[in-house]
């Protein structure tokens, strides 16, 4: 009896094989990972089990350390899941900092909650959610999981970090299946270890000691810094559609193949598309008149349920509701300018004014949108059909400059959207400022705004009141000045290439500077802020300017009766790899006449071309800070 007795102490004794058993004091993460970091990853470890075309089961487990609260976001668990995907076996365990465990999380406290926005009108993707209600800085969170696929359009993304700041000790990606594997790696060089598991192929990614990346002024997105491994199937299955993704031409002959028979139109519709076009003769005066019909007839929601997250709804539904998702609308509206005998073509891209690059070279789901390409004889015409407001021939920054998957049958290739360039972004000012003998100024106002700064303020053109003023305000950078909502006004004027015009009076009170009889005044009256870049010696990443931007003020001073200009700046001249600056001034009389002009380049630099970035926008900043000196008249 006493030998059962001990071995069953033993056996209570052995520590279970479980997370606990590891280290996960955060006084042992080495200073050169911890060092800058918001966040440690100390372990994770992916495992992708693929056993066909349409099913496969990931299994993961992964240990964070929080070390300040800037970084709590990055210890919630949040996984989703849908019609495809189950998720289970969750496991969450919570850490002190010196590895003792607080405790483990219960079932009860994992909510299962939707994870479709307030636009989803119909959506199964769902999301198990935990957030920790510990708060004691440094603290570490464990968590493993199960995820069953039962269909495969595409692999998951690996990433061993995930953000700024984050640092990590030990990361793995294993992926298995037979036969070879697609992949990419991005980012970092390293191949992966490729083993035999049973009858299949096992490949394993190994990352080790990742110091965090910190982000610096000009940095590159940072997709394109950190290490992330791609991998995409050549075949795939989703509910029973069966596709390949080697090349763009089978990946989009599967999209063709999901919106076969759902462009029929009701003979009504069909008769009204007739009775809109018939007097029309070209492609594009069709193509706006079926625009404007389809913007006038329907509104966005999103629709993300079973194979509809890849499928459109039947032309006819969308004509019958009045509503849809992009993929819904563009092939709505690719019914109707059928219907008109214009061709076009159902088209792939990824949306949002920082997306990533599709990588050309690797076939795959890629996107997250759709839009719609019209060929013409003289130039393409590109619809954004989710906006009810977007002017025609216009897509803007959320779809311009990138890799399009047109679709076709047998033939969908990828094209380039029209970019925004330099001179199409573009924030035109011209005022008039009166200054008076008290230093109190009052001006008239007139911008004029296209491309990026387009998209950036013609929401204003469609709110009003408190709403909108609240906003104009918030965008002024005058000092002490005051603005009445009756002196504002505001005009967008639609076509291929879209304006706004803003008008606005104000005053500034004391926006002179009084030098006893004398007075002095900046003259960028409206406080141009250039930042310039923090003083680093830049390594990680190239120099990056996004887009082109032209910014051209023209301003008028008149000087208070009794007083003449003393002094005032010289003409500039800037010239630099990264963008021009010229100023200019005249005088006649009482009037001080102010050119400014800045030009910005779109471009990638080497990192060495940093201080000479950051040189040429000091000597901006300076220029931009020249005074005027007025005296009183002899």
């Amino acid at each position: 009896m006493k030998k059962v007795i001990l071995a069953i102490i033993v056996i209570l004794l052995i520590p279970s094989v479980d997370f606990a058993q590891a280290n996960y004091r955060v006084s042992i993460i080495p200073d050169s990972i911890k060092e800058n970091a918001g966040s440690v990853i100390r372990l994770r470890e992916v495992v992708f089990d693929i056993n066909s075309r349409s099913h496969a089961v990931l299994k993961e487990k992964k240990v964070i350390s929080i070390l300040h609260e800037s970084h709590r976001s990055n210890s919630y668990f949040q996984e989703t899941y849908d019609e495809f995907t189950k998720i289970s076996g969750i496991k969450i365990v919570i850490y002190d900092k010196d590895g003792k465990k607080v405790k483990t999380v219960p079932k009860r406290d994992i909510l299962d909650a939707t994870a479709f926005t307030e636009s989803a009108l119909f959506a199964d993707i769902r999301q198990k959610l935990y957030r920790p209600d510990y708060y004691k800085y440094p603290f570490t969170i464990e968590y493993s999981f199960t995820k069953t696929y039962n269909g495969l359009l595409a692999y998951p993304i690996f990433a061993p970090v995930q953000t700024y700041e984050m640092g990590c000790e030990r990361a793995s990606y294993t992926i298995r299946k037979n036969g070879s594997l697609r992949y990419l790696n991005l980012n970092f060089e390293h191949e992966p270890s490729i083993n035999k598991v049973g009858d299949k192929n096992s490949y394993r990614w190994d990352f080790k000691n990742i110091k965090p990346y910190k982000y610096e002024d000009y940095d590159l997105p940072f997709p394109e810094l950190a290490p992330i491994v791609m991998a995409a199937p050549n075949d795939f299955e989703m509910s029973g559609y069966a596709g390949n993704s080697k090349t763009w031409e089978a990946f989009g002959k599967w999209i063709y193949t999901l919106g076969m028979e759902r462009d029929a139109l009701s003979s009504k519709t069909i008769n009204e598309i007739h009775e809109l076009t018939k007097n029309l003769t070209t492609k594009r005066e069709k193509t706006k008149a079926v625009y404007e019909y389809m913007q006038s007839k329907t509104r966005y929601v999103n629709v993300i349920i079973g194979i509809g997250g890849w499928q459109p709804f039947p032309a006819i539904d969308v004509d019958n509701n009045g509503y849809g998702d992009c993929k819904g609308l563009s092939n709505y509206t690719h019914a109707l300018l059928k219907s008109a005998g214009v061709n076009s073509y159902y088209t792939l891209i990824r949306a949002g004014s920082n997306a990533r690059e599709i990588i050309s070279d690797f076939p795959s789901n890629q996107f997250n949108h759709v839009i719609i390409c019209v060929p013409d004889q003289n130039d393409t015409i590109w619809l954004e059909c989710t906006s009810q407001r977007n002017p025609f021939g216009y897509i803007g920054s959320f779809t311009e400059g990138r890799k399009a998957l047109i679709i076709n049958e047998n033939n969908s290739q990828l094209v380039n959207t029209p970019a925004l360039n330099t001179d199409d972004n573009y924030r035109y000012r011209n005022a008039k400022i009166i200054i008076d003998p008290d230093g109190n100024a009052k001006a008239d106002i007139k911008n004029i705004y296209g491309g990026l700064y387009y998209d950036n303020i013609n929401y204003l053109c469609y709110i009003e009141g408190k709403r909108r003023m609240d906003d104009v305000r918030e965008r002024i950078h005058i000092k002490n000045f005051s603005l009445n909502d009756k002196d504002y006004a505001i005009e967008e004027t639609r076509s291929e290439n879209p304006l706004v015009t803003e008008k606005y009076s104000i005053s500034a009170d004391r926006y002179v500077k009084k030098l006893g009889s004398r007075l002095l005044f900046n003259i960028n009256f409206f406080n141009t802020i250039i930042d310039i870049p923090s003083a680093i010696n830049k390594q990680e990443s190239e120099v990056f300017i996004s887009h082109g931007l032209t910014k051209i003020d023209s301003l008028e001073f008149r000087i208070p009766d009794g007083y003449l200009i003393k002094s005032y700046p010289g003409n500039d001249t800037l010239i630099s790899d990264f963008g021009s600056f010229y100023t200019s001034y005249s005088l006649l009389a009482n009037k001080l006449k102010y050119v400014r002009k800045q030009v910005v380049y779109k471009g990638k630099y080497p990192p060495e071309k940093y201080d000479e970035l950051r040189a040429y926008l000091k000597k901006v900043s300076l220029a931009d800070k020249s005074k005027v000196l007025i005296v009183p008249k002899d």
